[in-house]
């Protein structure tokens, strides 16, 4: 009855972790066949109990403990599938960058040997060209001789131009020379392109007395006058000029009408006839000064005269 009480108490006592080890200890207390006083004798149930509880106790602890680690790997091993994510993630995104930069690469690989070979079919072009060089240079150096000789013959044919205008030049500025110191006179040009031809050496009583005289080419051709100081009558003179086309003789003509204008201030009783004659006699300048042989003509200067 005690071992029966006894396993009646530990059976509803124990839990289903405890009763492997329950009916180890009845089948123990069972075999011994003893009564309640063997069985207090051998076992005791309270002491028993609590190694049972201690022991129980510590098994929950390590069932705890590695719950926990369990739990704790779970993250871990989340923590880890998130991070091999982000990673997988990354490497994609690398590749694409790698696959973007590595098309990149073929294409400039692409264009430089495009390049490269356009180089090198330039160099071919020159080569061949390099080997008609030495004629081609031959040719050049020979017309750029050519070349110098001919400029050498033209500027020395221009230095020989040069100097013969040079003589001319200066041979009208000796007529002109020669016509202002003998007979006083000299030449312009006016605002109207007109020629003005100034006369001193006129009047015996003051050398330094000027008198003008200006005509102007006509459109249609010849002379006319657009100016005279003092007034005397060149009319005829004129319509000889254009007549003739000698310019010089009605410069003459001119002169010799100032000087019978002056000689008749000088003697206002003298006919128009003896004042010409008179002064015509007066003012004849030298031969030399009027001869072809000797200086240029009026005319002739003019072309030569600078604008004054």
């Amino acid at each position: 009855a005690a071992a029966a009480s006894a396993a009646s108490l530990s059976a509803r006592r124990t839990t289903p972790r405890e009763r492997p080890a329950r009916a180890a200890m009845s089948a123990a207390v069972a075999h011994a066949g003893g009564s309640s006083e063997d069985l207090s004798t051998l076992v005791d149930l309270d002491a028993l109990q609590g190694e049972l509880d201690g022991a129980l106790g510590q098994v929950d602890m390590w069932v705890a403990r590695r719950e926990l680690s369990i739990k704790e790997a779970v993250l871990e091993h989340k923590d880890t599938m998130v991070a091999a994510e982000e990673l997988k993630v990354e490497l994609r995104e690398k590749e694409e960058t790698s696959v973007v930069a590595s098309r990149e690469l073929r294409r400039r690989r692409a264009g430089e040997q495009a390049d490269l070979d356009g180089l090198r079919e330039e160099a071919t072009q020159l080569r061949e060209l390099g080997k008609g060089l030495p004629e081609e240079l031959q040719t050049s150096r020979e017309h750029v001789h050519f070349e110098r000789t001919e400029l050498e013959r033209e500027t020395a044919a221009l230095a020989g131009d040069e100097m013969v205008k040079a003589q001319v030049l200066q041979a009208h500025h000796s007529a002109v020379d020669l016509y202002r110191r003998r007979l006083g006179l000299r030449f312009e040009i006016g605002e109207d392109q007109e020629f003005r031809f100034f006369f001193r050496l006129v009047d015996p009583a003051d050398h330094e007395r000027e008198f003008m005289v200006a005509v102007r080419v006509k459109d249609e051709g010849g002379y006319e006058v657009v100016d005279c100081a003092p007034e005397v009558e060149v009319a005829a003179l004129l319509e000889a000029c254009n007549r003739t086309d000698n310019l010089s003789g009605f410069v003459r003509g001119v002169r010799m009408a100032f000087r019978s204008l002056v000689a008749a201030e000088e003697m206002p009783g003298l006919t128009s006839h003896a004042v010409a004659a008179n002064g015509a006699a007066d003012v004849a300048p030298p031969a030399d000064v009027y001869s072809t042989t000797s200086v240029a003509s009026i005319g002739d200067m003019l072309e030569m005269l600078p604008l004054q």
